[in-house]
Parts: C-alpha cells; sequence; structure tokens
C-alpha cells in the first residue's frame, strides 16, 4: 500500500514537471516578444481616441523616437504597398526592456501592431507563427533586434505583410 502511494507520488510529480512548460508562457526568446506583441495589440488597438503617443504627421518626433528606443539603425516601415499606413507610435515596456510600438491602420479599421525591442536571445531567429485568442502574429529577429507583427486578420495575410517589412529592414 505504501510503495503504491510512494509510485504515484511519483509519477504525479514527475509528470507535473514534465508537463510545467506547456501551461506556464515563453519567458524569453521570439516566443516572449509575440505575446508583449499581443498585449500591447489587445491594451491600445482598440483605444480610439489615443491608441498612440507620437503620431505619424510628417515631424522628426516618431523617427526620434525610433532612435532613441531602438537605435539609429532601426526604420520605420512602409506598409502602403499591403493598404496600411502608419498611425505612429509609442513606447512600450517589456519583462525584457523598452520596446516600441506601431501602429498601422486600413481605409477597413483594421489595425496591425508591430513590436521591435532589443533581444537578449534568439539574436537572429527565422519567422515563426504566434496566434493568442483572435490575435496572430508573425515574429523573427535579425541581427539583435526582434520583430513581432500582429493584429486580428487572417494569418496568410498576415505573414505576407511580416515579409514586407523583413525586406525593409
Amino acid at each position: 500500500m505504501v510503495t503504491a502511494a510512494v509510485v504515484l507520488l511519483a509519477i504525479g510529480a514527475s509528470g507535473g514537471w514534465l508537463l510545467k512548460g506547456y501551461s506556464m508562457p515563453p519567458t524569453e526568446g521570439v516566443a516572449a516578444l509575440a505575446q508583449e506583441a499581443s498585449a500591447s495589440y489587445s491594451a491600445f488597438a482598440a483605444d480610439r481616441l489615443r491608441p498612440v503617443e507620437v503620431r505619424a504627421d510628417g515631424s522628426d518626433d516618431l523617427k526620434n523616437l525610433v532612435s532613441v528606443t531602438i537605435g539609429g539603425s532601426a526604420i520605420i516601415p512602409d506598409l502602403s504597398k499591403a493598404g496600411y499606413r502608419l498611425m505612429g507610435g509609442r513606447v512600450v515596456p517589456t519583462p525584457h526592456g523598452s520596446g516600441l510600438m506601431l501602429m498601422y491602420d486600413d481605409d477597413k479599421g483594421n489595425r496591425l501592431v508591430m513590436l521591435t525591442r532589443r533581444m537578449q536571445v534568439d539574436q537572429d531567429k527565422p519567422m515563426v507563427a504566434s496566434d493568442q485568442h483572435d490575435i496572430r502574429g508573425w515574429s523573427w529577429a535579425r541581427n539583435g533586434l526582434g520583430y513581432s507583427l500582429v493584429g486580428a486578420i487572417a494569418s496568410e495575410h498576415l505573414h505576407t505583410i511580416a515579409d514586407e517589412i523583413r525586406s525593409q529592414i
């Protein structure tokens, strides 16, 4: 009886330890970046009054924000070929340092968020898909910068837009 209880306890503990990664959110790398981008989308995309702090009005304010947050080599992608215009951006906190959130919208009211931040791990990582509830995304890293594009549109369409961003970086 005691032996059976010890065996069951060992099986339960081992199973719990092995499965812990399945229920815990990622804490590093591109997977964490995808979660951070989805959180930024959830917090700001529905805001009709002030979704961004620095508007894309042609001034140098947004370029300065990009330079200070990410570095002078970062660019602001042009998504006009995909039907999206830049609304502006804001600095958002992440567990891995400040990130730059850029928001885009189209004529139908769809909004996309691109989050960029310095990467401590996964400094060069191919594009991977993410899906959190109704927010889909594509995330990758190149030369120490991570990029995650998220929105509530079809994953295939979002992938095409993410490829456009990658071609501009």
